[in-house]
């Protein structure tokens, strides 16, 4: 490859390879123990991602380059390839979910009259993502989720808030408030691997004999959930029933 020996193309390609997961971990890490803001840890996710790609380019390129030669080399090749492919797959993955969900991080089950967040802006920052109601992400999603509905539990709210208060915290979401004279559930969930926070807010309301329950998930940060904040209210609407 212009030039450059399989030994040094194997033994670079395993050098970044192992140094993309040890900065991604430490970035992550950073970020969850609330040592900095998001900017600075993402910077070094993304560097993180570049150092596996380049060390994908340098291995695949002593593999090819190596066919036949030493054994040695081949193996520390074959360890950096796998490597900068693990590091590689979540971001891909991301893309490939980002590609297929429409750029929207708030999603409800009643456009027409959503639930409103009461308590949890009082824990929000001042830079989080806004939660004033926006027909153009309303409009996005009434054409991409279309299977997204309120769910119907039998009996009145008043027998049905302390099963869905049980659910939410089953979750392992952070309650924020809970109201049973209003039927009205606030709660903040935090996703497993960066710790984003998302706030979710759960109306219980009388239908006929029946309870109509709807349910609101919004991201604090980031212009697309990935299709977060749908899978979470499906999730939830799964465990009630």
């Amino acid at each position: 490859m212009l030039g450059i020996s399989i030994a040094t193309l194997a033994t670079w390609g395993l050098r970044l390879a192992i140094a993309a997961p040890v900065l991604a971990i430490v970035s992550i890490a950073i970020f969850r123990l609330g040592m900095m803001e998001f900017r600075l840890p993402f910077l070094g996710l993304v560097l993180a991602i570049l150092l596996a790609a380049i060390a994908l380019l340098l291995s695949a390129g002593a593999l090819i380059g190596g066919l036949g030669g030493d054994g040695a080399y081949m193996q520390r090749a074959a360890i950096a390839l796998v490597l900068a492919l693990l590091v590689l797959y979540a971001p891909l993955n991301t893309i490939r979910k980002g590609g297929s969900v429409p750029p929207i991080h708030d999603i409800s089950t009643d456009l027409e009259n959503p639930p409103l967040f009461e308590a949890v802006p009082g824990v929000r920052a001042a830079n989080d993502n806004s939660l004033a109601l926006d027909a153009k992400v309303q409009a996005a999603q009434k054409a991409h989720y279309t299977d997204l509905a309120p769910l119907s539990l039998g009996g009145a709210p008043s027998d049905n808030f302390a099963k869905a208060l049980a659910a939410a915290e089953a979750m392992g979401w952070e309650i924020v408030a809970g109201n049973a004279e209003n039927g009205i559930i606030e709660a903040t969930a935090t996703t497993a691997l960066f710790g984003f926070k998302d706030d979710v807010v759960i109306r219980l309301s009388a239908d006929g004999g029946d309870t109509k329950l709807d349910m609101r998930s919004a991201s604090r940060a980031g212009v697309s959930d990935l299709g977060a904040n749908a899978a979470r209210i499906k999730a939830y609407f799964a465990a009630l029933k």
